[in-house]
């Protein structure tokens, strides 16, 4: 990466509300680093896309970042100004607006084929 370019990192998730399965989050990095984290206690598919982007956040990388989601809700919800109907989903939103803010960073929705997060999550 040269000087001024912002990081590129790539998120995603999925739930497991079906008994026995896990739910999932992850953060790819442009460099191929990746933060990957499982949940066995009930996930819905949106906070596990929450738990992904603030995972990214937390890490010093993040720092002046783009961060990829394929999620229109998370970027409505923490870009957009969209109402936040699901109780659940506030403190995730409060917490993502509060760290994008912190790390300068951006989070710009792309199509899920365009997501390599989302590559790896299938996986």
């Amino acid at each position: 990466m040269q000087i001024g370019e912002k990081m590129k990192i790539w998120i995603d998730g999925s739930g497991n509300l079906i008994e026995g399965q896990k739910g999932k989050s992850i953060v790819l990095f442009e460099d191929g680093e990746t933060l990957e984290h499982e949940y066995y206690s009930k996930t819905t598919n949106n906070e596990a896309e929450y738990k992904a982007l603030i995972d990214a956040l937390l890490d010093e990388q993040s720092e002046n970042s783009i961060i990829y989601t394929d999620s229109q809700l998370l970027v409505g919800q923490v870009c957009n100004g969209w109402k936040i109907k699901a109780e659940n989903l506030k403190p995730f939103v409060e917490k993502s607006k509060e760290l994008l803010k912190q790390r300068n960073a951006i989070l710009k929705w792309i199509p899920r084929e365009e997501n390599k997060a989302g590559k790896l999550l299938e996986k």
